[in-house]
């Protein structure tokens, strides 16, 4: 007879879990449940790309280290964001894109709200107190913002973990703590996030010395345990990652990343007027803004965090936390909100450049907004302590209502007249908010709204503080965080836009055109000015939307019809000249790019496209392409047409010259956009053996040509060089019928190797010496964890 299955209630603990986790379904039910797809920004022009890449790599037995498709080909795992070390990454093997990213998002989530809700108990806040913190931490504005960034979001995502970890080794220092700490710190690091890394060191510096470190005594036993525990965890962190930051760290030494221009590092530094968007949502985004208003707010471009919303209703509980926490935390925690917001602030205040001035390594950190993260951070332990703060008896009814209940009665009746006015004065707000065009009343309707709301929040909770008096404590103080999490909720119901999947399943029709193409290149219209001055508007134009898809689906679906410049590598085509957003290419690579730009509606263009071995262009104008054959013309979505332009006898991608001298960048510079030059006789090289004018009359066959490796035979009748139309990187080596020969720089940007008379078989191999070493350094502290591991259970 089969026994009484007995069930028993689950714990407290479960009971949070499983809340949280029907709150994380809550806010992704749209990629859960119906199977749409995350799309927003870099997801589908950048994300997708590199996961094809790597894909790619590892399905046809190379090491997934070399991307062929951006601008010559460029460093895939050297490159954090592509995350190639990130273990989540492997399951792109076996999932679609599509699934993976909402799998990615959806774990990732629910793993930090967890790990929220596990410090929050460390640091002593009740279940419904750490239940709160970590769901108003995941609802957050900063928070849900990272979805399109994955690599920021992966390492925000890690932020509570590894602050639990470093406060469990700070507590008791010993061997297994130690090695937690150092595990999710190079899990961190592995996540690709070095902005997300920093910050988090920041907390756990400011935590280790605000909340462990004995001052009285500066040199105590226990202050020794603490700074060895902390040395130990970062040495065997590094240790643990360093097959990923030793190949970023020697990228970045030879690009533009390790000289940023003050100008480029402080982009997208928060207005302070934008900072009021952190409790009324949405505050300036959704107005038609007059173009220098939106210059001053958000660069002229999109917000870099769509939301900084933080909930106007949390406000008294982050209130009740700092007026009546515990010292230790509540003096850490708004320091550490407050200190954050000024580093987003960026060039509007001295904070950053005495961070920078502080800390020289933050100049290799871009856009001071990603500081966000910590205030969200920092708000949701405070709220959660106000939480308990609420439900202990006392204090005095005077002081808790000017402490608890003001600040959001403040902020509710500031708000209500703020939508009076803008209703009643729509028009003088218009002469400095709005776009000339613009109807006043339309334009600032949704505005008052907003403030309309935002001002019963805030009465609704300084109410609350109130009745705090009237009713029992447990019962205002679970409607305030009822209401807080709701407000969250409700707002952020679709954290980030969802599209059919349609969106990464179709395949551009222009593809056709490009079945033979060796290498394209696609105009940018991102570039500042260059939409208006070639099609006429600030950007392409949508004609049409397909049926059911909304407007930003529509532009998104739009841009990938006309293969915008980073998404080739989805379909294995290769590209050049392509822009360097993120700073990592080399800076000769960069100045390729920048000169194709400078001569783009000149006759030299086509010199350079053939020259770069580009056989084909994809736009949507016509300037500065006469010289071009014109191929093919699709609809597409935008009013423009997508043109395929064929370039006329470009350069093969491996070819062999006679003649070859040695020349300083700058002549090299002025020397390809000479129509003397031709670069299917000579190479110019930055070092190397110079030779006199003479036809090698040779040929090259390619017999082997992977992304981490090619193979070539090259038949030449005198010496001469082997020319490689991909981009030059010192860590490509080479073999001459398997002796080792240099890889030489070659017309500014490419591979050059040179050959004696005769047969040869040439093969180029990339393997970066600073991934051998890292490899070994991460295998060795792994060994290492792992037997101090298991020698401290015994």
């Amino acid at each position: 007879m089969l026994s009484r299955v007995s069930w028993r209630r689950p714990g407290p603990g479960a009971m949070a879990a499983l809340a949280l986790t029907g709150l994380v379904l809550l806010l992704f039910r749209g990629a859960v449940f119906e199977g749409r797809v995350f799309h927003k920004r870099d997801i589908h022009l950048v994300w997708h790309p590199q996961v094809e890449a790597f894909v790619r790599a590892v399905a046809f037995g190379s090491w997934p280290v070399w991307d062929p498709s951006p601008s010559f080909g460029q460093p895939l795992l050297a490159d954090p964001s592509a995350q190639v070390l990130y273990p989540p990454t492997w399951l792109n093997l076996i999932l679609r894109p599509w699934t993976y990213y909402s799998l990615f998002v959806v774990c990732h989530t629910l793993f930090s709200a967890l790990g929220l809700f596990a410090l929050a108990r460390r640091l002593e806040l009740s279940r419904p107190a750490a239940t709160l913190a970590a769901a108003l931490w995941i609802t957050s504005g900063p928070f849900l913002s990272y979805l399109d960034l994955w690599h920021h979001f992966a390492g925000a995502c890690w932020i509570p973990w590894v602050v639990l970890a470093s406060e469990g080794a700070l507590r008791k220092p010993g061997t297994r703590s130690a090695l937690i700490w150092a595990g999710a710190t190079a899990a961190q690091i592995l996540a690709g996030s070095a902005d997300m890394t920093a910050l988090t060191l920041a907390v756990v510096g400011a935590s280790a010395l605000l909340r462990h470190v004995r001052w009285t005594r500066a040199l105590v036993a226990a202050n020794a345990r603490l700074i060895g525990a902390a040395a130990a965890a970062g040495a065997l962190a590094l240790g643990l990652s360093a097959a990923l930051w030793l190949p970023a760290l020697e990228l970045v030494g030879r690009s533009g990343r390790s000289s940023l221009p003050e100008a480029v590092r402080t982009y997208w530094s928060v207005h302070p007027l934008t900072l009021l968007e952190c409790l009324t949502p949405g505050l300036w985004s959704g107005l038609p803004l007059s173009p220098s208003l939106r210059q001053a707010l958000f660069e002229s471009r999109e917000p870099f965090l769509f939301t900084l919303y933080l909930g106007l209703p949390a406000t008294a509980l982050v209130a009740a936390g700092l007026a009546f926490g515990p010292r230790s935390l509540r003096g850490l925690l708004g320091g550490l909100v407050l200190g954050s917001a000024l580093l987003a602030l960026g060039r509007h205040t001295p904070a950053y450049q005495a961070a920078v001035l502080l800390v020289p390594v933050l100049k290799v950190l871009r856009y001071p907004v990603k500081a966000m993260i910590l205030v969200a951070f920092g708000w949701s332990l405070l709220a959660g302590m106000g939480l308990d703060a609420w439900l202990r008896p006392g204090p005095a009814p005077r002081g808790w209502l000017r402490r608890v209940g003001l600040p959001p009665l403040v902020l509710g009746l500031l708000a209500a007249g703020a939508a009076f006015y803008a209703r009643g004065h729509a028009a003088t707000l218009a002469q400095w908010l709005l776009a000339p065009t613009t109807d006043p009343a339309v334009a600032l309707l949704p505005t008052v709204v907003k403030l309309a709301i935002g001002s019963a929040l805030g009465l609704t909770a300084a109410a609350l503080a109130l009745a705090r008096w009237r009713w029992p404590a447990r019962a205002s103080a679970f409607a305030l965080a009822g209401l807080a999490v709701a407000d969250l909720a409700t707002l952020h119901r679709e954290p980030s836009p969802l599209a059919p999947r349609a969106l990464y399943t179709h395949r551009p029709e222009v593809l056709e055109s490009l079945r033979s193409a060796q290498r394209v290149y696609v105009y940018d219209y991102t570039l500042q000015g260059k939409a208006l001055e070639h099609l006429g508007t600030p950007g392409p134009t949508l004609a049409r939307t397909p049926e059911g898809w909304r407007l930003d689906e529509a532009v998104d679906l739009g841009s990938q019809l006309c293969l915008a410049p980073a998404t080739l590598g989805r379909w294995g085509l290769r590209g050049g000249f392509e822009v360097d957003y993120r700073g990592l290419y080399p800076l000769y690579m960069s100045q390729m790019s920048q000169l194709v730009r400078l001569v783009e509606t000149r006759p030299e263009l086509a010199h350079l496209l053939r020259m770069g071995g580009v056989s084909h262009v994809v736009a949507l104008h016509e300037r500065g392409f006469e010289s071009l054959r014109p191929l093919a013309t699709f609809p597409g979505l935008f009013e423009q047409p997508i043109r395929v332009f064929e370039v006329p006898d470009p350069l093969p991608r491996a070819f062999v010259v006679g003649a070859a001298s040695v020349r300083t960048d700058a002549e090299v510079l002025s020397a390809l956009v000479d129509p003397a030059f031709d670069a299917s006789k000579e190479v110019l090289l930055s070092e190397g053996r110079p030779l006199p004018p003479g036809d090698a009359g040779g040929s090259v066959k390619v017999l082997e040509d992977r992304s981490d490796r090619l193979r070539l035979e090259a038949s030449l009748k005198r010496e001469g060089y082997l020319v490689l139309l991909d981009s030059h990187d010192p860590n490509w080596r080479a073999s001459v019928d398997g002796h080792a020969t240099p890889v030489r720089r070659a017309n500014l940007a490419f591979r050059a190797v040179e050959l004696p008379p005769g047969r040869h078989v040439v093969e180029l191999r990339y393997r970066p010496w600073a991934l051998y070493v890292g490899l070994a350094l991460s295998a060795g502290c792994l060994a290492a964890a792992l037997l101090a591991w298991s020698r401290s259970a015994a």
